[in-house]
């Protein structure tokens, strides 16, 4: 049996700094403590990449706040095997307008260098929803 782990938005944070920190990323101070002071160093951060993702897939996390708390952390993995994953939870939030969990999505994707933004395009915004379903829904080719 898998174990799953429910994670709060503060440990999300915890994790995103583990991951970075794993990664070579250069904390300041207040990340670097939190990473100390983190209970979930006991982990590596791929099984805290495996909590999460077991996680998601379960639909543990109901709330959209907390599904785009865990992206966000995967988003700091650089890991292009989750593509396909990121691929399934933005069509699945795209379908049920979560437009804030579809943007972080497609950051995720745009930091692991998928082509969800025309190269035109200038800036990103949570709050620009039609142009992040647009930007959503030519990534994943629905009409």
């Amino acid at each position: 049996m898998n174990l799953i782990l429910k994670f709060s938005h503060h440990q999300f944070t915890e994790i995103a700094f583990i991951i970075e920190n794993s990664n070579g990323y250069s904390h300041s101070a207040y990340e670097k403590s939190v990473i100390e002071e983190s209970e979930l160093t006991i982990y590596k951060p791929a099984e805290l990449v495996q909590f999460i993702i077991s996680g998601l897939e379960s639909e543990l996390y109901e709330k959209e706040t907390d599904r785009i708390a865990a992206y966000w952390a995967l988003s700091k993995t650089f890991d292009k095997n989750l593509i396909p994953n990121l691929k399934s939870w933005l069509k699945s939030e795209l379908e049920n307008e979560k437009s804030t969990a579809v943007f972080q999505i497609l950051i995720a994707l745009d930091r692991l260098d998928e082509p969800v933004f025309p190269g035109n395009r200038t800036g990103q915004a949570y709050n620009e929803v039609e142009l992040n379903y647009k930007y959503a829904k030519n990534y994943l080719k629905i009409k």
